[in-house]
């Protein structure tokens, strides 16, 4: 098997993290599967855990919906090794940046409370209150 420098280990282990199988790390390497794993035991690296969506989601406190949303507009792409969707360690270190980046106002960009779907308070109330001006002028006739 030769040498194996430290930076590869370290890039080993870092993809491992990211969530790759054994596999895909062997094709990028241009090694076996199992030089990959004999590699990352004979370097005491441990194990990457993997966590399934609904323990994710409580373990963060978020609704499991939030994470069924970014799953589904591919800003987060989760394993799926028999119908199970489990998130990797990295991946549970990303979901709060990216939840807090989906909670924002479309209008304003500032974070929105619960039970606001698109807009925040003050966009919302304006949008109630000036109907007429966010609409083209075909909406405005349609809606007049």
């Amino acid at each position: 098997m030769g040498s194996i420098s430290a930076a590869t280990v370290e890039l080993l282990t870092k993809e491992r993290s990211k969530g790759k199988n054994l596999r895909q790390l062997g094709q990028m390497f241009d090694i076996s599967h199992e030089q990959v794993r004999q590699i990352l035991a004979k370097n005491g690296r441990s194990r990457v855990t993997f966590l399934a969506e609904n323990t994710v989601a409580v373990k963060l406190g978020y609704p499991v919906d939030w994470l069924i949303k970014l799953r589904k507009e591919g800003l987060i792409k989760p394993r799926r090794p028999g119908g199970h969707r489990l998130y990797s360690e990295e991946q549970v270190r990303q979901l709060p940046s990216l939840i807090a980046e989906m909670r924002r106002c479309d209008r304003c960009g500032k974070p929105r409370p619960l039970g606001y779907r698109r807009f925040c308070r003050e966009c919302s109330q304006y949008r109630k209150k000036h109907r007429c001006k966010s609409l083209n002028p075909e909406e405005k006739a349609e809606y007049r």
